[in-house]
């Protein structure tokens, strides 16, 4: 009686503290199932027009959560090594905004295409940014 009474308690506060556990996890898409997350972009397409070879240059892609739930940005990954990628890895709130900011250090003479691949907790979860331009000397 005592073993099974131990073992009751034993499973019950395990499966109480695992639950504490998934609602702090900001990164955890299971915080929105995605139907109702949306976002709309300010621009997914960035021309730099001409830009100086080594001189890095910051560019900023804003949106906005246009949706019903919170959208969590789970992955951000670049086409080059080139490239550095910050963006917020909290919960963006219904009617927030935030952004996404990519750093593009230019190695290479001539036309440039390059992107960025986020994956978000919203019905078209991959989401992909371009940034082109010509590096000139």
């Amino acid at each position: 009686m005592r073993n099974k009474l131990f073992l009751t308690l034993s499973i019950l506060l395990l499966s109480v503290f695992s639950g504490f556990s998934q609602w702090g996890d900001t990164n955890n898409a299971t915080l929105s199932t995605g139907k109702d997350a949306d976002i709309k972009w300010e621009n997914k397409v960035i021309d730099l027009g001409n830009i100086k070879q080594y001189n890095p240059v910051d560019i900023v892609f804003k949106f906005k959560n246009t949706g019903g739930k919170p959208v969590i940005i789970t992955n951000a990954k670049a086409s080059c090594g080139c490239t550095d990628i910050e963006y917020s890895h909290k919960p963006i709130l219904p009617g927030e905004t935030s952004s996404v900011r990519v750093t593009y250090d230019a190695e290479a003479l001539g036309v440039f295409n390059k992107t960025v691949t986020l994956t978000m907790n919203i019905e078209k979860s991959s989401q992909v940014l371009h940034i082109k331009g010509t590096v000139v000397k």
